[in-house]
C-alpha cells in the first residue's frame, strides 16, 4: 500500500529512526544506538510535519516499512531550515552539538554549490532492514519524481556512502559536488536528477 500523505507521524518517525540507526553517518553522529533512536524519533517527527507544509511525505506499506520526505526548496535563502537545524542544536545532546553544527556547515556549503536553484530536495528516504531489496526505495523515489516532474522541478539530495551514490546513479542521478565531513571519515555527495520535460511524459 502506498500513501502520498501520512497521518501517522509517530509510525513514520519510528520507521525512519529504526531504518537509519545503523548507517555510517548515524554511528558517527550518535554512536549510542538507543540515544540515536530517542533523539531522532523527535527530529524526524518535526521533519515530517515540516514536509506537510513545505513538500511531500510518501510512505510504503501498512504497517509502514518505508518513508520518503521531500522538501520543496527555493534558491538559497539565508536562515532556511534543514534537518540539521530542526529544533536547533538543542534538539541534540550536548556532546553531539558540535558534530551537528559541523554537518550543518558542510550542507550549507554544498547547497550553495550544488543546488542554489528551486528544486525538490529528498531530505530523507529509508526502508526497514527486513523489507529492503524488494523495490520499495525505488517505488518511493518514483512517487517523488512524479511529483517533482509535475511541478517542473529537478530533484536533489545528499548522501554519504558509495553504495548510496551507486543506487541513485542507477536511477538517473548525477554527482554534482563532494565534500568531506571533517573528523568523520565520511564524504557527503550532492546529486541531482533533472525534471522530465512534459512533452516526454507518457
Amino acid at each position: 500500500m502506498m500513501s502520498s500523505r501520512v497521518d501517522r507521524v509517530a509510525d513514520a518517525s519510528e520507521v525512519l529512526a529504526r531504518a537509519m540507526v545503523d548507517e555510517p553517518f548515524s554511528r558517527w553522529l550518535l554512536p549510542e544506538r538507543d540515544e540515536f533512536l530517542e533523539v531522532h524519533y523527535d527530529v524526524f517527527a518535526e521533519l515530517i510535519r515540516l514536509a506537510f507544509d513545505e513538500g511531500r511525505v510518501d510512505t510504503w506499506g501498512d504497517p509502514i516499512v518505508g518513508v520518503a520526505v521531500w522538501l520543496r526548496r527555493p534558491a538559497v535563502v539565508p536562515g532556511r531550515r534543514s534537518v540539521a537545524s530542526l529544533g536547533g542544536a538543542t534538539a541534540f545532546p550536548a556532546h553531539a552539538v558540535e558534530r551537528v553544527e559541523r554537518l550543518a556547515a558542510v550542507l550549507r556549503d554544498l547547497r550553495e554549490r550544488a543546488r542554489p536553484d528551486e528544486h525538490a530536495y529528498l531530505d530523507t528516504i529509508a526502508v526497514l532492514p527486513e523489507s529492503r531489496r524488494h523495490g520499495i526505495a525505488t517505488g518511493l523515489l518514483d512517487m517523488g519524481h512524479a511529483w517533482a516532474d509535475d511541478e517542473g522541478l529537478p530533484c536533489a539530495l545528499e548522501t554519504d556512502t558509495g553504495r548510496n551514490v551507486a543506487f541513485y546513479a542507477r536511477r538517473g542521478y548525477a554527482v554534482v559536488a563532494e565534500q568531506p565531513l571533517p573528523g568523520s571519515g565520511l564524504t557527503i555527495t550532492s546529486m541531482r536528477h533533472d525534471a522530465e520535460p512534459r512533452e516526454r511524459r507518457p
